[in-house]
């Protein structure tokens, strides 16, 4: 996924500055291919316990030494 910056907040803001920011949204929409897809009672049940739990990850570092 590419982020781009949003412009200044500003009380409005032109079509011309918007318009790059809906056509980003929609490519990832359209480019993502589990869009709209659900995810299995099993899965959101790992991710809850995942989020839940207290226990750290993998550093980043360690993975990338492992794989790469």
């Amino acid at each position: 996924m590419h982020t781009t910056a949003m412009p200044q907040t500003k009380e409005y803001i032109s079509v011309k500055e918007l318009r790059p920011f809906i056509i980003q949204t929609v490519s990832e929409v359209l480019e993502d291919p589990d869009f709209g897809l659900e995810l299995s009672d099993r899965a959101k049940m790992r991710l809850q316990q995942a989020r839940d739990s207290s226990e750290k990850g993998i550093p980043f570092s360690e993975i990338k030494r492992k794989y790469c």
